[in-house]
């Protein structure tokens, strides 16, 4: 029976060699010195001699090498470095990996090389990238039925006077719809946060044009992951309030910026003549919607029913 107390070096050599990863030891210079035979698989390598000796960061491509470069920086700093990227195997199939890289020290504390790390993450990759070209095609055909909305408009409102200046209102509104939703496409685009905010708010002006307040400050940037959150609260509070609160009966609403570095949090306070809606309102499908894209975000979403309106609150932590 394996025991903490019977470990030894041969044990522990065995773990890594019989490790699904791609397992490799470089010396002090970053030149190969070992790999584990499931990295030799994984890289399509027919034996170790083929790498032997070789400059480790000289097997990925050239437009990696910076981040390399900073990687083995981080790790001779006592830190355990990672990151993502594309590189080859030896019989050019592509593959993704994502590697992390570790000094090694004795038992003096002195550096004696690096142990990295390849996890082949191919499949993830390519689910994404599905999932990626996917979501640009729905919004590109949102973005066609946003503007034959706008056609058909006008089409019925023909030469109306009483009609075309309603058109021309909705045409913006729908144009402005359209704006929110290809604001930031790429996933690697930061956010502005108020930016994504008065994109989203615009649509529901119009005659309510002093309804908004926005006490955020410009400047704060998002991830787009956590831009998306925000996006789907924002827009749904705006519909929930355009259907009975106070966008429809000239009430205000106030967005307020609540957050601290590391984290996002924001505040939405909403004042409606009428009596609010009962508290079971909150139980609809969407609001269930935002709690769990927020709850994936690893963020929480509270709603506090009052006499006048509405008081709702989105806190998300920020990536380091």
């Amino acid at each position: 029976m394996l025991t903490r107390a019977s470990l030894t070096a041969t044990d522990l050599a065995r773990v890594l060699e019989q490790s699904t990863d791609c397992v490799k030891l470089l010396d002090c210079n970053g030149n190969l010195i070992w790999m584990n035979a499931n990295g030799l698989c994984a890289m399509e390598l027919d034996s170790f001699t083929q790498v032997a000796g070789a400059r480790w960061a000289g097997l990925w491509p050239d437009e990696l090498q910076a981040e390399i470069e900073s990687a083995f920086i981080s790790a001779r700093a006592g830190e355990t470095a990672r990151f993502r990227g594309a590189c080859p195997t030896a019989k050019n199939d592509p593959r993704w990996w994502e590697v992390s890289i570790t000094q090694v020290c004795d038992d003096g504390g002195r550096p004696i090389g690096f142990l990295s790390i390849s996890r082949d993450v191919t499949q993830a990759e390519n689910d994404r990238e599905a999932l990626r070209v996917m979501i640009g095609e729905m919004r590109h055909r949102l973005r066609n039925s946003y503007t034959i909305v706008c056609s058909l408009l006008r089409r019925f409102a023909g030469n109306d006077p009483r009609l075309g200046e309603f058109v021309a209102d909705m045409e913006q509104r729908i144009m402005a719809l359209a704006r929110a939703q290809s604001l930031f496409d790429d996933d690697t685009t930061a956010a502005d946060l108020r930016e994504l905010i008065e994109v989203l708010v615009n649509p529901f002006c119009g005659a309510a044009e002093d309804c908004f307040t926005l006490d955020i400050p410009p400047g704060l940037t998002l991830d787009r992951r956590t831009a998306d959150a925000v996006a789907l609260v924002i827009g749904e509070l705006c519909v929930n309030s355009a259907k009975y609160g106070a966008v429809s009966t000239s009430g205000r609403i106030g967005l307020h910026w609540r957050g601290k570095p590391g984290e996002m949090r924001l505040e939405w306070v909403e004042h409606a003549p009428p009596p609010a809606l009962p508290a079971p309102a909150a139980r609809g499908q969407g609001l269930r919607l935002i709690s769990r894209i927020v709850k994936a975000c690893a963020g929480t979403f509270d709603m506090q029913w009052r006499a006048d309106g509405v008081t709702a609150t989105m806190f998300v932590p920020l990536p380091a």
